[in-house]
């Protein structure tokens, strides 16, 4: 409902492509692929029925047509970035207030923002981060502005740090990198020293957290690898549609290896391997695909030195997309619906404002 009244309210007011304007994204072909594979999943199911009430959550993909109809040019992007500098500051500041006034300053309890679960709260922080401060890194836009991003990107950096979550502590660190490649490669200078700065500042746990995260000894460690395992003797079974959207929670227990330590989990842990598992090997290819198509077409937007509207958003584009990627290896970020959709939103806007905003002669 709220979709379609996005899309009525859009067309009444003019803003919606008319008979003759055809707007497209290079995202719609693997997001296309990948929901109709989900779908086709879901009819090959070990239950149909319940696999078929599952893919209801497929319309968080339609986000990706919306940007496409919705944003007009570069400043129809930001205004949606600016949303996001508003809902990083409310993120950083329930942290503080978890942190320091409700006691979640330890790894059994966890800094959550108030959401679900702290692997979603450190999800979006360290997405958000990324986008603004490919804001702040990117000239031309007003510097009051830009000193904004900056100051909230750093914010949620540390945040990110103290919610002792390590598959986003390497996700954040794969994102700084692809930003400091496209938009400030002399920066890759300083940013050892810094990274050994925030280390020593932020408290003694969370370090010791860090220092686990290649530890296999690791008792999620060993967990994730019985899951991955689990998830593997899944796709050997049933190849190409999975066992079926929404079925890992119920057949797990019928699956898992030698060595877990969960009897029963909700996901694999790893993106490839739970949606490969779930809706089957050409679905994960799918998805790959996304990732791929959107990395290889925002890089010439990130380097587009005669729009830097676009160029700020494409930065960004490319660093949380390389963050989610990384980070997706040790959790299922895409199947957590709110990590999704600003995945979603943040990869399509570039596509949308560079369509909008001709290169300058």
């Amino acid at each position: 409902m709220i979709l379609g009244a996005a899309v009525l309210s859009a067309r009444s007011r003019g803003a919606l492509p008319g008979p003759g304007e055809r707007r497209s994204s290079p995202l719609f072909g693997p997001v296309a692929l990948f929901v109709f594979l989900s779908v086709l999943s879901a009819l090959f199911s070990t239950d149909v029925v319940r696999s078929v009430v599952a893919v209801k959550g497929l319309v968080s993909f339609s986000l990706v047509l919306l940007v496409a109809l919705l944003v007009d040019d570069d400043a129809d992007a930001h205004v949606v970035v600016d949303a996001f500098r508003l809902t990083t500051l409310y993120l950083v500041l329930r942290g503080l207030v978890d942190w320091f006034l409700l006691g979640q300053d330890n790894v059994d309890a966890r800094l959550s923002g108030g959401l679900s679960i702290y692997m979603t709260y450190a999800g979006l922080l360290m997405a958000l981060a990324l986008v603004l401060a490919a804001r702040a890194l990117t000239r031309g836009g007003p510097a009051p502005g830009r000193l904004a991003d900056g100051l909230l990107a750093a914010a949620a950096t540390v945040l990110v740090g103290l919610t002792f979550t390590r598959s986003a502590y390497l996700g954040l660190a794969a994102g700084l990198l692809v930003l400091v490649v496209t938009a400030r490669p002399r920066l890759g200078l300083v940013i050892p020293p810094l990274a050994v700065l925030l280390v020593l500042v932020l408290p003694s746990g969370v370090r010791e957290r860090a220092a686990t995260s290649f530890d296999r000894n690791d008792v999620t460690a060993r967990d994730r690898l019985a899951m991955w395992r689990a998830g593997a003797v899944m796709v050997s079974e049933r190849p190409l549609f999975g066992v079926g959207p929404g079925r890992i929670k119920a057949l797990y227990p019928h699956y898992r290896q030698p060595g877990f330590v969960e009897p029963s989990v909700g996901h694999l842990h790893d993106n490839v391997v739970n949606v490969a598992a779930e809706t089957g090997i050409p679905s994960a290819l799918a998805y790959l695909a996304l990732v791929a198509v959107a990395a290889l077409r925002t890089w010439p937007l990130a380097r587009d030195r005669s729009r830097p509207g676009v160029r700020a958003l494409a930065r960004g584009a490319l660093a949380a997309n390389a963050a989610l990627f990384v980070a997706g290896i040790f959790e299922y970020n895409f199947g957590d619906v709110e990590v999704l959709r600003l995945m979603l939103v943040v990869l399509a806007l570039p596509f949308a404002a560079a369509r909008g905003t001709e290169p300058a002669a």
